[in-house]
């Protein structure tokens, strides 16, 4: 508690979650990093930066950029209804909560990269506990640029609590040399293996890496990708789940699964450390869901009404075609539906598998491309693509990618990523509305924020 209280006090002017300014320590006990003395307390500071990942993934991760994607049509909600027609404010509030939250984690983060190396204890493994905050700063650095475009970088631990209202927003290069940097760190501090999913580990790491080239897509970054992917697959505490089994992936209490790299944990009974993402897609009774399904992407599942993904990612209830990922209970005449604790996964092999398909295209290594996206399409009960060209392979991943990953925060950036946004999404009318505008208030804290995103 001490830690979350370090970043509360650190981040003053803001509105930190999770903060009780009841429970506030003196600053200077909190400041002087007296809190760090034995394996515990860096567990304890570790699982305060995973706290913190927890609120951006509820709808900034998932929701949202299915809606400004071809996944989710907005049915209510001025929040969702804003991004949807690529029309978010400086002053809205999800803006700012995606920003400070991921500020909070990274700060976090920062507290513990700073402070483990300096504890005494036989019993602590300070590299797992590194490599861990390495990922999540790494991942926290990842989301805030693929929304806002060029950000601040702090990197140390917060001795003030205006240290960090003074940081420019570093040029995109530079961002990524540090997210690629905290990544590196990552995947060689962390455990090879992993039995808590919901843990960072090397395979994790190297997952992310693969999708952090894939998306910086400089001269040289295909291999980088492609030999990230190699690690993960040839890794063989990862597997795909079986088709019959896909259900398997998403439902509460299965988490785990051999094909999960990395999720984001929710625990039962604990209304700050659950999501609202069952009810902002799915229409039980008494609920109105604000996000449904495209009818583009259910016209594509329904192509093949023999995929496998198609009953798990796709329902209907009351003519109401949804999206059944983050169903709790089947029975959607339950209106009583209880803490959503379904953990959501944030990388998985699947993924992974099709990062490396299109490495291999895009290195003009088509035909073996073509056998790893056929192993998506075999475990969905489908029959090998009928694509031959560089072209058509391409397309023919994207598209796979549109049905396996559906729903599971990944569209979005595909398309932003391979510049397709402006081709298949009607409501995007300027290139300028690819990126969040940055918030307001951060900006009146800290003027070096500006210049402000173009066309905000």
């Amino acid at each position: 508690m001490k830690n979350k209280l370090y970043i509360c006090v650190a981040a003053l002017l803001l509105s930190a979650p999770g903060c009780d300014v009841l429970e506030v320590e003196p600053v200077s006990d909190i400041l002087s990093a007296n809190f760090y003395k034995n394996a515990d307390d860096a567990e304890a500071a570790l699982m305060n930066v995973y706290d913190y990942m927890q609120q951006p993934v509820k709808d900034n991760i998932i929701v949202i950029p299915g809606a400004m994607a071809d996944e989710f049509r907005v049915t209510r909600g001025g929040n969702f209804t804003r991004h949807e027609n690529f029309a978010p404010t400086p002053v809205q509030g999800n803006v700012g909560d995606m920003w400070r939250a991921l500020y909070f984690g990274i700060q976090a983060a920062n507290d513990v990269i700073e402070n483990v190396p300096n504890i005494s204890d036989p019993a602590l493994d300070a590299d797992q506990v590194l490599g861990e905050a390495y990922f999540l700063r790494g991942m926290a650095f990842f989301y805030l640029t693929r929304l806002y475009g060029k950000i601040p970088l702090p990197t140390t631990a917060s001795k003030s609590p205006n240290q960090d209202f003074n940081l420019s927003r570093s040029e995109l290069p530079v961002v990524y040399e540090q997210i690629i940097g905290d990544l590196l760190q990552a995947e060689e501090r962390l455990s090879a293996t992993s039995t808590n999913r919901a843990r960072a580990s090397k395979g994790a790491a190297r997952a992310l890496l693969a999708k952090v080239y894939l998306f910086r897509n400089e001269p040289g970054d295909y291999q980088l990708a492609l030999t990230e992917t190699e690690e993960v697959m040839a890794d063989n505490q990862y597997s795909l789940v079986p088709g019959e089994n896909y259900a398997s992936l998403f439902k509460v209490g299965e988490q785990n699964t051999a094909e999960t790299i990395f999720e984001i944990s929710y625990r039962p009974n604990r209304s700050v450390e659950s999501h609202s993402i069952e009810n902002e897609t799915v229409p039980f009774i008494g609920n109105s869901p604000r996000v449904l399904p495209e009818q583009k992407l259910i016209d594509l599942f329904n192509e093949n009404p023999q995929d496998l993904r198609l009953p798990i990612s796709l329902g209907e209830y009351n003519d109401i075609v949804y999206t059944r990922k983050y169903e709790l209970n089947e029975d959607l005449t339950v209106s009583d539906r209880g803490s959503q604790t379904n953990n959501v996964i944030i990388l998985r092999l699947a993924d992974v598998i099709l990062m490396r398909a299109e490495a291999l295209n895009e290195l003009e290594r088509t035909s073996e491309a073509i056998e790893y996206l056929n192993m998506i399409r075999a475990r969905a009960g489908l029959d090998p693509t009928t694509a031959t060209s560089q072209a058509e392979v391409r397309l023919a991943i994207e598209n796979e990618r549109y049905l396996e990953l559906a729903f599971e925060g990944h569209r979005w950036f595909d398309l932003v990523r391979t510049g397709r946004a402006m081709d298949l999404v009607p409501q995007l009318t300027s290139p300028d509305r690819v990126l969040w505008p940055v918030p307001a208030r951060d900006i009146d804290l800290n003027p070096n924020l500006l210049p402000q995103n173009p066309s905000y």
